[in-house]
């Protein structure tokens, strides 16, 4: 395991990327793939930004990066009020960022993805800073002694993080209930209660109680259990009473009291998020910077969600999804990616209803951006089946499997699983989008300000989406992500004239913003380096290098001889971003703020995890997602050897380049 760490930390941290040429004149062999590449001494390619002329133009700044990714202090991933995220927290506001930027922070499954979470409303406890629970205001609930050890991992599972917070939770929630009745705590905690416990806090509970003694999938529990939900809604009962009610005679007094504890305990968990979380955003607010979080698009077919809101999905008698979520093969990623959601009943009132609540709980925290959008106009269903013009019955991946092995192959799609939902509507008379509207102004915030629209893909080009633009374009903004999506795809082909993110059609758009890239793509220096290689080649079909060349004189007005500076290439090109005139927001990343080698995930694919670029299998990519922290100190050190780089010198040349941009703001 250690072995693997480094290997992995390698990869990850220090890689420095050299020419095809270079290698073959120090005799380097390097593997295919752009993140299998290091150097002896593993020295990192700095970016220095020095000498950047200008004003920068664009007002709304954000850095995407999720707080897991951190290092923490007695925790194995990142958490609110810790040390090493006040360090970024300042980061931020001496770069001049406007919004920190947030993937999902929805409670985890083991594959660690927020995007493919068990419901909407609960949230990531292991987020929670145990060590602030040795203080006063909660009560000393954890005596010091009590903490975890301090140990540092560059990975972590769901199950070091379960044995590493769980059993502190537990003992922390003992102490609580024993807490005086007058003690501030218990207040804040009866409050937090009161106000979640109709909405979600007391089904979640039941849930997580239920999960504790028959496991996650509750399409796995005893057929009386599957069903709890609609039984209590029968009888006019509480899911608790019903529970306890079924559990009679299965269960000893015993094993129920325990069971009632961990209903309970649940809640107390999630108390502590929320209070945790409220005080981080307030920080963040004094210093002048706004959450984006994200809303997921789908939820697992197996979560609290399904179980709870049968009608509100498409399921077969056996509860399972007759069509699930996905999107059809597109130029960035030529393969069809199938997620697994179960596809949501829009003619289900309670679908609306459950819509606007959890729209409505997110946007107080920050402002909003809805992943995968143009799955609210034209949705893709992937059927969970399929019948071959043979009569041969698919499955599930069955279904993409390669021809050679009886399946369709990786990129089947049929054009009729693309479907037009966009005209649904709820009992107000609102489509999707109306809705999205009124929520926000109800919330005191204008929608053209905190929506931000995942709009791009194959699904943003179809006569549905333009119909969207032009109705309510101008109340969303819409990101874009030139480079990866643009550049180089847009005048080879009459269709590539339609590319939405194009530098030609970004200049022509209003309300935009521009990305540098996002959580699931490449690096931005992974491009550069790809898109400049000294063996020009071709990508999808299209001589994208050369592309990018032109892009580079008539964009970024560099000579022939400054293009092979990729130094410079990658500070041009951030400048580029952020001084386009109608761009509203520049949203860019960590890893690229800082130009290393780093991707928090891969999509997933119908066949293993592959992308664009072709990339392999890699440590890095069986990784789960958002499982790997950067070292402790990194914002503060500048060493660049051994397995714990700091960054404390490509920060400040990122720091003064957003001075120099943004002196007179």
């Amino acid at each position: 395991m250690k072995v693997n760490a480094i290997n992995i930390l390698n990869h990850v941290f220090t890689a420095k990327r050299v020419s095809h040429n270079e290698n073959r004149q120090n005799n380097i062999c390097m593997p295919q793939t752009s993140y299998d590449c290091f150097q002896k001494n593993n020295i990192y390619n700095a970016i220095t930004f020095t000498g950047v002329d200008g004003r920068g133009k664009v007002k709304q700044r954000g850095m995407m990066f999720h707080i897991s990714n951190l290092p923490a202090t007695r925790s194995y991933c990142g958490q609110f009020l810790d040390p090493e995220t006040d360090k970024f927290i300042d980061f931020l506001e001496k770069s001049r960022q406007t919004h920190w930027i947030m993937n999902p922070l929805f409670a985890l499954g083991e594959d660690l993805c927020p995007y493919n979470a068990s419901g909407r409303f609960s949230k990531n406890i292991y987020l929670v800073n145990l060590n602030e629970l040795t203080k006063d205001k909660y009560g000393n609930i954890l005596k010091p002694s009590e903490l975890p050890d301090d140990i540092t991992a560059p990975v972590f599972t769901l199950d070091m993080l379960k044995t590493q917070k769980l059993p502190r939770f537990e003992k922390a929630f003992e102490r609580f209930q024993k807490l005086e009745p007058a003690h501030p705590l218990k207040a804040e905690y009866t409050e937090f209660v009161r106000e979640n416990k109709d909405l979600w806090l007391d089904t979640y509970a039941a849930y997580d109680g239920i999960s504790k003694l028959y496991g996650d999938n509750w399409k796995n529990w005893p057929k009386d259990l599957q069903v709890l939900p609609q039984t209590a809604t029968e009888e006019e009962k509480s899911l608790e009473t019903v529970l306890t009610e079924t559990l009679e005679g299965r269960l000893s007094e015993k094993q129920i009291q325990k069971v009632v504890k961990d209903i309970n305990l649940f809640k107390f968990e999630q108390f502590l998020y929320d209070k945790q979380f409220n005080e981080f955003n307030n920080q963040l607010k004094n210093k002048g910077i706004n959450l984006i979080l994200d809303l997921a698009i789908g939820v697992s077919p197996n979560g609290v969600d399904v179980w709870a809101n049968k009608d509100m999905f498409l399921l077969d008698e056996n509860f399972n999804p007759v069509k699930v979520s996905g999107c059809p093969p597109e130029a960035a990623y030529p393969r069809t990616q199938v997620w697994g959601h179960a596809l949501y009943n829009y003619d289900s009132p309670k679908f609306w209803d459950y819509q606007e609540a959890s729209i409505k709980k997110l946007i107080k925290e920050g402002d909003l951006r809805l992943d995968h959008f143009v799955g609210y106009i034209n949705r893709a269903e992937i059927p969970a089946e399929y019948r071959t013009n043979e009569g041969r019955i698919l499955r599930g991946e069955q279904i993409f499997a390669p021809v050679e092995e009886g399946g369709m192959g990786k990129d089947f799609f049929l054009s009729d699983w693309i479907v037009r939902i966009d005209e649904k509507r709820n009992a107000r008379n609102e489509n999707m989008f109306e809705l999205f509207i009124r929520v926000a102004r109800e919330e005191g915030k204008k929608p053209e300000d905190c929506y931000i629209l995942e709009d791009f893909g194959p699904l943003a080009e179809t006569e549905a989406y333009k119909e969207f633009k032009e109705k309510f374009g101008t109340d969303f903004i819409s990101q874009r992500i030139p480079v990866a999506m643009g550049i180089g795809e847009h005048i080879t082909s009459p269709q590539d004239q339609n590319n939405i993110s194009s530098p030609e059609k970004i200049k022509n758009e209003k309300n935009i913003a521009i990305l540098t890239g996002n959580h699931d793509l490449p690096p931005l220096r992974d491009y550069v380096d790809l898109l400049l290689d000294n063996e020009p080649q071709e990508v999808n079909g299209k001589n994208s290098p050369a592309l990018f060349r032109e892009f580079c004189k008539n964009e970024l007005h560099l000579t022939d001889d400054e293009i092979k500076d990729r130094d410079l290439v990658m500070k041009e090109l951030m400048k580029w971003h952020y001084t386009q005139d109608n761009v509203k927001q520049v949203q860019t990343t960590l890893p690229d703020a800082l130009g290393i080698y780093f991707r928090p995930n891969i999509p997933g694919y119908s066949n293993g995890m592959k992308d664009k670029y072709l990339m392999k299998t890699t440590p890095e990519a069986l990784l789960p997602y958002w499982s790997r922290v950067f070292p402790k100190g990194f914002l503060d050190r500048t060493d660049k050897n051994g397995i714990n780089p700091g960054y404390k010198d490509l920060a400040d040349d990122y720091i003064k380049m957003m001075d120099n941009l943004y002196k007179s703001f």
